[in-house]
């Protein structure tokens, strides 16, 4: 027997081996003295000097079956040792790749919230655009903002030229900014005037567009509206200077008409 039996097996020896001692230990009945053979005699003395050997080699067994047992229990310690020094590396390995990973999450997270705005101001800003700009206009026509515009190459009174507007899904150009008086102005290519949605028909003096705003921004020329003539100049013109001027509604003049895009 050896140490290098494991802790288990001298632990199951341990039985056998108390076992062995305690046979040992239990007084024996004498055997009754009689006549012998001489070969009775050699094996009772052989018997009785192998006795102390078998007790040694128990004790032995025991001290055996002893240091395995504690050296089971060391090994049990150690062992748990060991697993609870691995269960904190990896604890603390984890940690160490759980924190970076979680920090790289929240900047993406962050980025995301970052990109999501900018988009969403980006949208706005093309929507924003297209309400400014249309994105086509008839053929004929040139565009101004959200407006796209048709400049007439015959002559009409401003009653008929309200109709062809009409006609065209349209009405008569009504101006709301000297940007747009420029803009007009600009592609009056010829030395003539052209009606405009103005006029003050309705009570003399009070100048309205055909939509119903009354006049807040003009850009008459010197002296005008003057009125003049015997039926009256009620209705406005423009030209390619870009100044208005009051003249007779039944006139045969050119016309702008407006429409959204």
């Amino acid at each position: 027997m050896t140490l290098n039996g494991g802790a288990d097996g001298a632990c199951e020896n341990w039985e056998l081996t108390k076992d062995m001692l305690l046979e040992e230990q239990t007084p024996r009945k004498a055997p009754k003295r009689g006549t012998m053979s001489p070969d009775t005699t050699k094996l009772e003395a052989s018997s009785s000097r192998r006795e102390p050997f078998g007790k040694i080699r128990a004790k032995f067994c025991l001290v055996v079956s002893l240091l395995g047992c504690d050296q089971k229990e060391k090994g049990d310690t150690q062992l748990s040792a060991e697993l609870r020094e691995i269960h904190s590396r990896l604890l603390n390995e984890g940690r160490d790749v759980l924190q970076p990973a979680l920090q790289q999450l929240e900047e993406l997270r962050q980025e995301q919230s970052h990109i999501s705005t900018l988009l969403s101001t980006a949208l706005e800003e093309t929507q924003n655009l297209t309400e400014m700009f249309c994105t086509r206009c008839p053929a004929g026509w040139q565009q101004f903002a959200k407006t796209c515009y048709y400049f007439s190459t015959e002559g009409k009174s401003w009653i008929e030229a309200r109709a062809a507007c009409s006609m065209l899904g349209a009405q008569l150009a009504i101006i709301n900014s000297e940007l747009e008086n420029k803009f007009l102005a600009n592609h009056i290519m010829e030395v003539r005037a052209f009606w405009l949605g103005l006029s003050d028909m309705q009570r003399e003096g009070d100048w309205e567009w055909l939509d119903g705003q009354s006049l807040s921004i003009s850009f008459w020329r010197k002296g005008e509206p003057n009125n003049v003539g015997q039926h009256g100049e009620d209705c406005a013109t423009i030209s390619s200077s870009g100044l208005w001027n009051d003249a007779v509604c039944t006139s045969p003049e050119a016309w702008i008409c407006e429409r959204s895009c």
